[in-house]
């Protein structure tokens, strides 16, 4: 295992002594007031669902969830959640460390070492369902949520212990026949074509995988992805050939039989029908070998240049959007879990895809900037200096897309005078706004780039506060916001601080909190300062002011 800051190994290798569990929080989550973004787990994690359906989003995973279901991620991994109907959603959110006793050389002294539960010990990647026992798991999960936080040491005792049969009761759930649970039945189908896209798959072996009739497997598969099982294949091998075409420069028989196809001429008809392009056209439309260090915001220049770079860093918590963008068409992901980390594994990748430019975003330390012009010519973004236009006008004339910019730009600012016409038309006068971002328990004015561009340059809105330190409560009552846009963390202790402030006086006797005007922003693209961030800003204003927003 490395340590994903040094890329070192870990040189501590487990012993065999019996699990300590220690629960560190938990959290409590009765419907998905914000769906969408991803959460960071310090900690391992368990996810039980008492009640709704939801999609689970794990790291590169999106998994169904239906009630009496629960979920493991590993510390340092990111998950989200989301549903068609999130105020059904009833889960619970335990997060805690596993320890195994270490028996130090020959004495008898012992020490516990952190570890982490696998396969082995009957944590699969795969959904887990527990048939016969979701009113035992639900009244452990009560049990440990009252005992939790209480003042009496035995009742957080008792807590601990409630979590430990919970924990066990799952695990050993894990080892049982997967019976006719639909969901993880089509679970199991699906996991199977991503894995095998390059066998004779049919509908017959398919369902057999499932367990499931061909007839009510083809019915319940198209309802719950919204594509027959065969066009959801297909889109598997078809993505699968983008990224072989642009990261093997193959020949078009060699591709065709990776991803599944014996007829070279029937892959190359349905690679055109699919994206307008023929397997060859392609190829030459994408020949430049681009690649993106760093910060993934570069994307967001990118895009409107209508260029996908062959290496970039992906990640669906920390660029979402450019991941189900670009993640089945970049050839070389790089390691996105968190900008600082895994430098050296990154830079190593981008010395073996020998692109030939490298864009990187600012402020790369010293001995990046070496390693980086050894592999190839670095341009570097000037994002603290000039504006995301001038940006990316200069990148344009550097990557000869002049044309294309200005035709994004065209485009952009027709929508900029659109959406002011249509604000100033609902609202009648400049709306009191006031950024805010809350982190563990403090609230601060939100003093991202991008966001005050947006509200204050382009849509003229007043803006209510300035300034950068925390601001307390008593203080928000007397400044008469008309709205608040507030981007809440999604650590587990910001979270758990904001669900007890939503229900305190003090935020409650807020005048915009009493109005419903408290607007709760996504990390991107409220984060990020580029043109793609800045247009879906802009696209999101309208629901902040129509008469439905809550």
């Amino acid at each position: 295992m490395l340590d994903p800051k040094t890329d070192q190994p870990d040189q501590f290798q487990p012993g065999g002594g019996p699990w300590t569990v220690r629960l560190w929080d938990l959290e409590i989550i009765k419907g998905l007031r914000q769906p969408g973004d991803q959460r960071l787990t310090l900690h391992s994690a368990l996810i039980v669902l008492l009640g709704g359906d939801i999609l689970m989003e794990r790291d590169q995973q999106t998994l169904r969830m239906s009630k009496g279901s629960a979920c493991f991620c590993p510390k340092n991994s990111t998950f989200g959640m989301s549903a068609e109907s999130p105020a059904s959603v009833n889960a619970m959110v335990f997060y805690f460390s596993v320890y195994q006793a270490n028996q130090a050389n020959e004495g008898l002294r012992h020490e516990l070492r952190e570890t982490e539960m696998n396969r082995e010990d009957g944590v699969e990647e795969r959904i887990i369902h527990f048939p016969g026992w979701e009113d035992r798991a639900a009244l452990l999960c009560r049990s440990v949520y009252g005992h939790f936080y209480h003042k009496d040491k035995i009742k957080r005792w008792k807590a601990q212990l409630d979590f430990q049969e919970l924990l066990y009761g799952i695990i050993t759930a894990s080892g049982h026949p997967a019976g006719t649970d639909k969901s993880q039945a089509l679970e199991r189908a699906r996991s199977h074509m991503e894995e095998h896209y390059a066998d004779e798959l049919t509908m017959d072996q398919l369902a057999g995988i499932a367990e499931l009739s061909p007839k009510y497997f083809a019915e319940v598969f198209r309802k719950a992805y919204g594509l027959s099982a065969m066009e959801y294949l297909t889109q598997i091998r078809l993505n699968k050939a983008k990224q072989l075409i642009l990261g093997t420069g193959g020949r078009l028989r060699d591709v065709a039989h990776q991803v599944g196809y014996k007829d070279e001429f029937y892959f190359s008809r349905k690679f055109k029908k699919e994206f307008g392009l023929s397997p060859t056209a392609y190829s030459r439309s994408k020949q430049n070998k681009l690649a993106v260090y760093g910060s993934s915001s570069v994307l967001g220049f990118l895009l409107p240049l209508q260029i996908t770079p062959y290496a970039a860093p992906l990640h669906p918590k920390w660029s979402r959007s450019y991941y189900h963008a670009l993640a089945s068409v970049v050839p070389v992901h790089l390691d996105a879990y968190r900008q600082n980390y895994n430098k050296r594994m990154n830079l190593q990748k981008l010395a073996d895809s020998r692109p030939e430019l490298i864009i990187c975003a600012s402020g790369v330390e010293a001995w990046e900037q070496e390693r980086l012009e050894k592999i190839a010519p670095v341009y570097e973004m000037k994002a603290e200096t000039i504006g995301w236009e001038s940006q990316l006008g200069e990148l344009a004339e550097l990557l000869d897309k002049k044309k294309e910019a200005q035709n994004w730009l065209d485009g952009f600012h027709a929508r900029e005078t659109e959406i002011r016409n249509t604000l100033r038309d609902r609202l009648k006068e400049s709306p009191r706004i006031l950024p805010l971002c809350l982190h563990l328990d403090q609230m601060r004015i939100n003093e991202g780039r991008g966001l005050r561009e947006v509200l204050f340059e382009m849509m003229g809105a007043e803006n209510a506060l300035s300034g950068v330190g925390p601001i307390r409560l008593e203080e928000l009552a007397g400044l008469r916001a008309e709205h608040l846009f507030l981007l809440v963390r999604q650590d587990t202790a910001t979270l758990a601080y904001w669900a007890k402030l939503q229900s305190s006086p003090q935020w409650l006797g807020i005048e915009a909190v009493r109005a419903g005007k408290v607007h709760l922003l996504s990390s991107y693209p409220w984060r990020e300062y580029s043109p793609e961030a800045i247009w879906r800003m802009l696209g999101e204003l309208p629901a902040c002011f129509s008469d439905k927003s809550p």
